[in-house]
Parts: C-alpha cells; structure tokens; sequence
C-alpha cells in the first residue's frame, strides 16, 4: 500500500519536473546564417526536393541531381554545408525561431508562387455552350465504307 501510495505521488511529480523543464538552446555558433538569408535558402531547398520527387524512378540519377543543385545553391550564397548544418541546428533548437524560419521560408515561397502564376488570357467558356460529339460516329462518317481500318 505504501509503495502504491509512493507511486502516485511520484509519478505526477516526475512528469511535472519534465514538463516545466525549459528547452536549452544551443550556443550561437560564429558562423550562423542569418535567418533571412537561412529562408531564402530553405525556400530553395524546398523547391530542389519537390523537383527531385517529381521522378522517383530514376534513384540513382536523383542522387547525382541532388548533390548538384545544393552544391549551386549553397555556392549562390556563399555557405558551406556545415554551416548550413550548424546553422540549422541552431535555429531548430528554439522553438519560436524555428517558427518564425519556416514562417519566411513559406512567404518567400508563396511571392514565388505568385510571381510564376500565369493569368488565363482565354475567355471563359460556358460549359452549356460545349457541343459533344461522338468522335467514333463522326470518324465512320467521314471514312469511306471501302477503306481499311485505322490500326490501334
């Protein structure tokens, strides 16, 4: 009954002590990124692996692919991949600043996006007004009845 008694009250003050444990952050390393250019490259990032998804078939062609677009995008702005690693670690390590890295990344993302869109220049069309033909009937029509068959 003791024992019992013990581990209902240990156990909620165990996970109250954890749970009021404040993350550390790590130290500032010498040479962080700064975040906006740590968003921009993120942003990129982003982009270079929706590119390499987009053919999952061809692995070994993805890899070599990978490893050429970082090394021009971490040479575009003049980082290394450690420090891009350290820095990464860094601004991981705090919560609101994570936050507020992805926050950029999405916005430089979404003005990309939106610079990219291309406005539709054709008028709308009415989908009463669309007139649908049956192509094998109109194909019979317009084949003479002696001709052979197209091949499929």
């Amino acid at each position: 009954m003791k024992k019992t008694f013990l581990y209902i009250l240990l156990i909620p003050l165990v996970l109250f002590s954890a749970g009021c444990h404040k993350k550390q952050v790590q130290k500032r390393p010498d040479n962080l990124i700064n975040r906006s250019t740590m968003a921009n490259i993120l942003a990129e990032a982003y982009i270079i692996e929706s590119l390499i998804t987009l053919n999952p078939d061809d692995t070994l062609n993805n890899v070599e692919s990978a490893r050429g677009y970082y090394h021009d995008l971490f040479e575009r702005y003049h980082v290394t991949r450690e420090q891009f690693n350290t820095s990464m670690q860094y601004y991981m390590g705090d919560e609101d600043a994570a936050k507020k890295l992805v926050i950029d990344a999405n916005a430089i993302l979404m003005a990309k996006k939106k610079e990219l869109a291309i406005t539709d220049t054709l008028p709308p069309v009415d989908p009463d007004a669309i007139d649908i033909v049956d192509m094998d009937q109109t194909y019979q029509e317009q084949t003479p009845q002696n001709a052979p068959a197209p091949e499929q």
